[in-house]
């Protein structure tokens, strides 16, 4: 019966919150937590260099600088 109620819980789990599931499942078989997510853009080439340039002068990485535009955008802090 323990193993029932066990699948039960985790099929919650899964349809409540697959993401979730998945990244316990990658904790799993890895060890680690992935917390970030790879994503891919298209956008003008003029603008992408001068936003690269600008990064590079100013220190920054452009993810941390795009993920917090986001951020903005949300209304998140």
């Amino acid at each position: 019966m323990q193993s029932n109620k066990f699948l039960e819980k985790a099929r919650e789990i899964v349809k409540r919150d697959k993401e979730l599931f998945d990244s316990l499942v990658e904790f799993e078989k890895t060890g680690k937590i992935r917390t970030k997510e790879k994503m891919t853009f298209t956008i003008d080439r003029g603008v992408a260099s001068r936003f690269k340039k600008y990064c590079r002068e100013h220190g920054y990485s452009m993810s941390a600088k795009l993920e917090k535009a986001m951020k903005e955008i949300l209304g998140e802090k």
